[in-house]
């Protein structure tokens, strides 16, 4: 079974760093954690340049993330990802990923806080569920997808009791992997699923053995009130594990689930709006003094700091009243 206290240290770093301290002493490891996405997403170009039907998104994928462009807004002490050259693949791309597991993340934290405020009885409780390994990855996949819409379907018609019958909102993400033991694809789900109490273990592994056939293995745990974000990165993380697979697998990945929807929502948590702009919200800081600070990536050195008069989006940079590249601390 897939615990999410293990599946946090395999990218301890990654969307749950992308929360919190906002000041410039943040950005040196920051920008480092973009610095090895950046690699990441290098060793992925690499092996799709070698597959003719790929090599013009192996370009497209080996030029994201070649500068960054942050706003310290220095009155405050806040800096901002204003400009940077993303591919969006983030099913190939670990620094996409990252960007677009910050946006979902923050925004689904957000609806939760009107939600607690709203409806005070209503707890958040991880939800993992599983199914067999198997070699065929689309075909796991599409089973798992089945099951998981089936297991929701049979909340709604009520005719026998749901082991989610109590569950007013819910927020969900596919997640694909190599299974440690097997080999075998190992597709699983997680779920944040709002309700005053917790959905009954035992009786969810029965429905959910009796949905798919293969599997009982289902996981429910609380999450912390007082630090959501400690269980809502568990379902806005990485779809696929860029640091524990070979590029083939992530390019067999990205192939068979591009255009499929990998994250679902219902009830309270539905139509919420996750920003398509990868870059940092500004909101709030408008007319506020910054200083722009331009990274170039060099490979095999990572990102450094370089003159402004370098960056791509010089000309729109030059308005600020200090636009300089200072040194860090």
């Amino acid at each position: 079974m897939e615990g999410p206290p293990d599946d946090q240290k395999e990218n301890p770093d990654s969307v749950a760093a992308e929360i919190g301290v906002e000041g410039i002493e943040a950005l040196p490891k920051r920008v480092d954690r973009y610095g090895k996405a950046k690699n990441g997403a290098l060793d992925v170009a690499d092996y799709m340049a070698q597959v003719p039907k790929h090599q013009k998104m192996a370009k497209t994928v080996r030029e994201c993330g070649d500068y960054l462009v942050f706003r310290h807004y220095f009155t405050i002490d806040r800096v901002r990802l204003h400009g940077a050259s993303l591919c969006r693949k983030h099913l190939l791309c670990p620094l996409c990923a990252i960007r677009r597991g910050a946006k979902s993340l923050k925004a689904y934290l957000d609806r939760w806080e009107v939600i607690h405020v709203q409806r005070p009885q209503l707890r958040p409780f991880l939800v993992t569920l599983t199914v067999k390994d198997g070699p065929d990855l689309e075909e796991r996949f599409k089973h798992l997808h089945k099951a998981q819409r089936e297991l929701w379907m049979r909340k709604h018609r009520g005719r026998v009791a749901s082991p989610l019958a109590g569950v007013e909102g819910a927020v969900w993400s596919y997640e694909v992997k190599r299974g440690s033991g097997s080999g075998q694809w190992h597709p699983h789900l997680h779920m944040i699923a709002l309700a005053e109490h917790a959905p009954d273990q035992d009786e969810l592994r029965a429905e959910w053995s009796n949905i798919t056939g293969d599997s009982f293995m289902c996981d429910v745990r609380p999450i912390s009130q007082e630090d959501p974000a400690s269980g809502f990165v568990e379902v806005f993380k990485y779809a696929v594990k860029f640091s524990d697979q070979p590029p083939a697998d992530t390019v067999h990945a990205w192939e068979t689930l591009a255009g499929k929807r990998l994250i679902g929502s219902a009830g309270a948590f539905r139509g919420v709006e996750v920003p398509e702009d990868l870059l940092d919200d500004p909101e709030g800081l408008e007319g506020l003094p910054w200083i722009a600070l331009f990274y170039r990536y060099l490979r095999g050195a990572g990102y450094r700091l370089s003159p402004l008069a370098d960056s791509p989006l010089a000309p729109a940079l030059r308005g600020s009243k200090r636009s300089a590249a200072p040194s860090l601390p």
